[in-house]
């Protein structure tokens, strides 16, 4: 049987700007969360969609982190389980950024976001660049080609150009005698 190396894949690009992928991201760190160090209350919601229901209902959820003293309360939905999973998580990124700062999935969201809008206005300003560059281009040609065709139709040459520069700086016009 013939094996072949294996062979590597190398990239000369750095790797520190590069946009980590969404589905690259760390998972969501559920793990942090304990059950004994949570107090978990239902509280009646005042705001939020579920109209009038809403105020009848305890469908709010409300934990509280024991050993961080961290409060979360949801009322994304109506109903009180969705609510329970939804505080369950916000929680847990809340402990992660708070035990993890610079490798939270928060932090890397943040730092992904900011990259994208980084590259974004890159991009958008390579285009005006090339964009100007090309007025840039246009309006030298066009100078160009005016400058050929008062050379065409008997422009002024060098020599004349000097006697009336001599002529401007010799010419002494008393201003008030005009007025007169």
């Amino acid at each position: 049987m013939l094996r072949y190396p294996i062979r590597r894949l190398t990239t000369t690009a750095p790797t520190l700007y590069a946009i980590p992928k969404k589905n690259k991201l760390p998972p969501r760190p559920k793990w942090l969360v304990k059950e004994e160090d949570i107090q978990e209350s239902f509280i009646k919601g005042g705001r939020g969609p579920g109209g009038q229901k809403i105020n009848k209902t305890n469908s709010k959820v409300q934990l509280t982190h024991k050993p961080t003293g961290i409060v979360v309360t949801c009322q994304a939905t109506r109903s009180q389980e969705q609510n329970r999973k939804k505080a369950r998580e916000i929680l847990a990124l809340k402990l992660d950024d708070l035990y993890n700062p610079e490798t939270s999935r928060n932090a890397l969201l943040t730092e992904r976001a900011q990259k994208v809008k980084q590259s974004k206005a890159k991009k958008s300003n390579r285009k005006y660049r090339a964009l100007n560059e090309a007025k840039e281009e246009e309006k030298a040609l066009q100078l160009e080609q005016e400058q050929k065709l008062f050379e065409e139709l008997g422009g002024v040459d060098d020599e004349e150009e000097e006697e009336f520069a001599k002529f401007i700086k010799s010419a002494k016009i008393d201003l008030n005698e005009l007025k007169k």
